[in-house]
């Protein structure tokens, strides 16, 4: 089977490598896309942990993962694709080259410019990190 790894975050970007998964999966005998959303939660403030506990933080960064995956879930829906979706949290680049790994994808497909921070701007964008990170061939998609 043909797994592709497809990091998604709600982007138009990101979308349009979802579209070209799928194009990949329809011309293979047997595959899955993986879709993978990352979280990376902001350092809490001192004192607020009394008002918000770590499983309400970690319900809202689940609840923003599967809302940044809605519309990735919907175009693969729409053909039928096999597919799973996930959530982690985290430094981006670096799950997504672990995932990979772990799942035995064959290739990563993403888009070049997502939903990043300033601070993925200044130290270089994802897909650049995946690029030097990954040990399967990534294709970027604009």
């Amino acid at each position: 089977m043909l797994n592709i790894l497809v990091p998604v975050d709600g982007s138009d970007n990101s979308n349009r490598a979802v579209l070209y998964a799928r194009q990949l999966a329809q011309g293979a005998a047997s595959a899955r896309i993986h879709l993978l959303n990352v979280q990376t939660p902001t350092q809490g403030r001192a004192g607020i942990s009394r008002l918000i506990t770590q499983d309400m933080i970690d319900e809202f960064y689940t609840r923003e993962g599967q809302e940044a995956m809605d519309e990735a879930r919907k175009l693969l829906d729409v053909t039928g694709a096999d597919y799973v979706s996930h959530i982690e949290f985290g430094h981006a680049a670096t799950e997504i080259a672990g995932y990979a790994r772990d799942q035995g994808c064959a290739r990563i497909v993403m888009g070049t410019r997502g939903n990043g921070t300033l601070a993925s701007i200044l130290i270089g964008s994802v897909a650049n990190q995946v690029v030097q990170l990954a040990d399967v061939p990534v294709t970027l998609v604009k």
